[in-house]
């Protein structure tokens, strides 16, 4: 890929303002280590460093541009440079001009929300797939262009602003007709801005509720930051590109929140909600939740029938309509849908079941949320007569105040807390597990008895496993897909279902294929 710095340059400012010199450009970069010669190198303030400090080395590399947001770096850039007011934020519209907005030569569809958007957005490719279309998919899990499917070890669930352009720009040359986003709200805030410039056609909205106060500041934020999913749906709606010029805003409509992400949408945009227990335009009903499966009668704008899932928790009930709406509403007939979201055995890390032959249930999952433990807890622990298990913990550096509110509602379902290691990073890994206790005991459950804290986390899972009778259900929560636990600033591997099984193993367990 090529572009000239002043067409990339006009998306920040007019042209009064652009640099005399306008050299070719060959990526649009902002780790000064990936510099090759003809970058532009663009400069922010992170959260660790300063990129402003690696402007030498990255023209020392062969940057042949900079952006840059410091005006103490006015007139000290030997190379062609722009100072814009977010750095960080202009990365986006000029990765968009730089791979030619690949949006705008596909339908995207993004999914935001609390919870679910990982398995909505996979359930959403597998829909619109049954359809006969070709998908590709960015998700917190796995990226999938066509046919080729690889896992997301950035622990990013939207990358930064050049690998989302680069990725929707390879699914443009692979022949893909849609484009499924997770959104997350850092990635929509417009003080990160990751995807400016993607061309939404569809916006969806799964749930709100709290979490990543540390970096919205409140709730209220939050929604509005998660809101401007759908005030995207205006960025580019052409009525010269006919598959361009439909858009539609697809919200939940028994979360609380969810006519502020409809107003929120443009005038023009359709507007469709689902729900199980509101009024909807496609609504679940009558649903049954067992330790092997969903079922329900679904009823649509476009016919009714009865559904039988693989997934487990009435959760996925949310997710899967969420999936058939967006699918549906883009022609796919209901029953192709729902067929294939039959055949789906569940989403990796997502209320994944362990099977070893224990006599017990193990779900591994990534709820690391209150909202999301809420959930869970409240539709898991119906499903056992035994105990409920957990062995859960909390990252360090993120949002402290839920640390307590997951212990009490930890301690207020489950039987036996195990409280572990999740991502301490500098944080001291004690402490992170003491505040979360605090809600744990406050619960009624008594630290050393029916509250454990054992940091680390491989031997957290094989005391649960110990103390689980037939019958019971153990949850592993926080970790679901992720390939490691960060300590310090160094990620150290980890697999949780792989860990999962080697403790089962170490029982006296043997080996049955995982569901």
């Amino acid at each position: 890929m090529m572009a000239h710095l002043h067409d990339l340059l006009r998306t920040l400012c007019d042209p009064a303002h652009l640099p005399r010199a306008n050299p070719a450009i060959t990526a649009i970069v902002y780790d000064s280590r990936a510099v090759m010669p003809g970058a532009l190198f663009v400069a922010y303030r992170g959260f660790h460093t300063d990129g402003h400090l690696y402007i030498p080395q990255a023209i020392e590399r062969g940057a042949a541009a900079v952006v840059y947001e410091d005006p103490a770096w006015d007139g000290r850039i030997p190379v062609p440079a722009l100072r814009t007011p977010n750095a960080r934020a202009a990365l986006a519209p000029l990765a968009a001009a730089f791979y030619g907005y690949p949006g705008r030569q596909m339908r995207v569809v993004g999914i935001t929300g609390t919870d679910g958007k990982t398995t909505t957005t996979f359930l959403t490719s597998v829909a619109l797939e049954a359809g006969g279309a070709v998908t590709g998919l960015m998700g917190t899990v796995d990226f999938k262009i066509a046919g080729r499917l690889w896992a997301n070890d950035s622990r990013q669930s939207t990358p930064e602003a050049p690998e989302v352009q680069a990725l929707l720009r390879d699914m443009v040359h692979a022949g893909c007709a849609y484009a499924v986003v997770e959104a997350t709200s850092h990635a929509l805030s417009a003080r990160w801005n990751r995807l400016a410039g993607c061309a939404f056609d569809i916006a969806v909205l799964t749930n709100v509720t709290q979490e990543h106060l540390d970096f919205h500041g409140t709730v209220e934020q939050y929604r509005r930051d998660k809101a401007r999913l759908f005030e995207m749906l205006a960025e580019f709606h052409d009525d010269a590109t006919p598959f361009k010029q439909r858009k539609i805003a697809i919200v939940n409509a028994d979360d609380p929140n969810h006519r502020m992400f409809l107003d929120a949408a443009p005038p023009y945009a359709e507007r469709l909600t689902y729900a199980i227990h509101a009024n909807a335009d496609v609504c679940a009903r009558n649903v049954r939740s067992t330790r092997d499966g969903l079922m329900f009668r679904v009823t649509t704008p476009w016919g009714a029938a009865d559904a039988h899932l693989r997934l487990t928790g009435d959760f996925n009930v949310w997710n899967a309509l969420a999936a058939l709406t967006v699918a549906c509403a883009e022609g796919v007939p209901l029953s192709v849908c729902l067929a294939a979201l039959e055949r789906v055995p569940g989403v990796r890390g997502r209320m994944e079941r362990i099977e070893m032959g224990q006599p017990f249930t193990v779900l591994v999952d990534y709820a690391h949320t209150p909202g999301a433990f809420e959930k869970l807890m409240r539709i898991v622990r119906p499903l056992t007569d035994g105990q409920l298990i957990v062995v859960f913990g909390s990252a360090g550096e993120r949002d402290r105040a839920k640390r307590p509110l997951q212990g009490e509602i930890a301690g207020r379902f489950c039987d036996l807390v195990v409280l572990t290691d999740e991502d301490p990073r500098l944080e001291d890994r004690e402490a992170i597990i003491a505040e979360i206790a605090v809600g744990v005991e406050a619960a009624g459950k008594r630290i050393g008895e029916t509250c454990l804290c054992i940091p680390d986390r491989a031997h957290a899972i094989r005391t649960a496993f110990a103390r689980a009778r037939p019958g019971d259900i153990v949850l592993l929560l926080g970790k679901g897909h992720e390939g490691s636990i960060i300590y310090g600033t160094t990620p150290m591997p980890w697999n949780e279902a792989a860990e999962a099984r080697r403790a089962l193993a170490e029982l006296g367990f043997g080996a049955s294929p995982p569901f």
